[in-house]
């Protein structure tokens, strides 16, 4: 392993903030220790209080890892932002303690971005890890690299066909500090419900947005993960409420003010989606699977997406009948997602 003189300053600073998952965190530090790039730091942020998280707790042992136990639990807002106040490092990113790096991405990351003049930020495309699937690093192809302002990010970006994760972005550590900042609370909720998606559209104000086309990043879907198992479904429509105008707010500024009605529809469907998701889930946790549970979760997605509609007709001023039906068509392709996920569930229960 090549190291860093000492006192140099790391390029890379990665924040891992994590809550009592030994074995999934011991995975994703040993993806990024085994990086062929090695001039980086990495920040472990613990909000388990009622333990000292150590390197030779989960059998980990690199200079480069440092661990923080927090005297308090700061949630994960709280603990994503104090790591980005402890970076050192030239560029800054998050990696969740269930996620993981393909072995390649620093080094490639680290070409493309000076290949591209250093810009604010690079993203990378990701993949999902199905439940109970290993973990195979492999030799990921560099297809290509595109180029955004703000503005084309931001009309590129797609909640249906997510090409990337906003935490999974390598920032200029000045610049993130000093234009976007960190996230921000949504909810009272310990999980940063919909904060991702906020700060996404944060992005947006840095001039250039590069995107490697390479799924490096590797999302894990398990059964503990708080995709899966948080239907906090009061804290969820708090979060959208104040996702749907805080963003507005954003997308006023005069660089994105002339997509301002666009833009502000697709953070209202990013909203839909997910409640889409999450009405599901609410239901399959009381191990629900019929008729009833299929009507309740549609009908709470529908009052949920009608109420969104009145928000974005309220703060954008559009009450036309494309509107109308844009929201309907919307509504009408979640309703779709939720009966198919039913049916697949359903089948599934009955096989086992």
């Amino acid at each position: 392993m090549i190291e860093p003189e000492q006192g140099e300053q790391p390029f890379f600073t990665i924040g891992v903030p994590t809550f009592k998952r030994h074995e999934l965190l011991k995975e994703t530090l040993n993806s990024v220790i085994a990086q062929g790039f090695s001039n980086f730091e990495v920040i472990v942020g613990n909000d388990y209080t009622a333990e000292i998280m150590t390197g030779d707790m989960i059998g980990i042992s690199d200079p480069r890892i440092r661990f923080v136990n927090h005297s308090v639990n700061l949630k994960e807002v709280g603990n994503m932002n104090a790591l980005l106040e402890m970076a050192t490092g030239r560029y800054f990113t998050w990696l969740f303690d269930d996620d993981l790096y393909e072995p390649d991405f620093l080094q490639t990351a680290r070409n493309c971005l000076e290949e591209s003049r250093f810009p604010p930020v690079l993203f990378p495309a990701f993949k999902i890890l199905k439940y109970d699937e290993e973990f195979r690093p492999g030799k990921v192809r560099h297809t290509s690299t595109i180029e955004f302002t703000g503005r084309e990010f931001l009309c590129w970006y797609s909640a249906r066909n997510p090409q990337l994760v906003s935490t999974a972005g390598l920032f200029d550590t000045t610049v993130l500090r000093s234009t976007v900042g960190g996230f921000e609370e949504l909810s009272p909720s310990t999980i940063g419900l919909y904060s991702e998606f906020h700060f996404l559209v944060k992005c947006a104000m840095l001039h250039r947005i590069v995107y490697i086309d390479s799924p490096f990043y590797v999302f894990r879907r398990h059964e503990g993960s708080w995709t899966e198992t948080n239907v906090d479904m009061e804290n969820h429509l708090i979060a959208a409420q104040a996702l749907v105008k805080k963003s507005a707010e954003i997308l006023r500024h005069p660089s994105l003010v002339e997509d301002f009605a666009a833009n502000l529809f697709k953070i209202c469907c990013t909203h839909i989606l997910f409640f889409a998701y999450k009405a599901g889930r609410l239901e399959y946790a009381r191990k629900e699977f019929g008729i009833g549970a299929v009507s309740r979760a549609l009908i709470i997605l529908w009052k949920e997406s009608l109420h969104t509609r009145d928000l974005y007709i309220t703060l954008c001023g559009d009450k036309s009948f494309c509107t109308f039906l844009a929201f309907l068509n919307e509504i009408f392709y979640c309703s779709y997602l939720i009966i198919r996920h039913f049916a697949h569930y359903f089948f599934k229960s009955l096989k086992e």
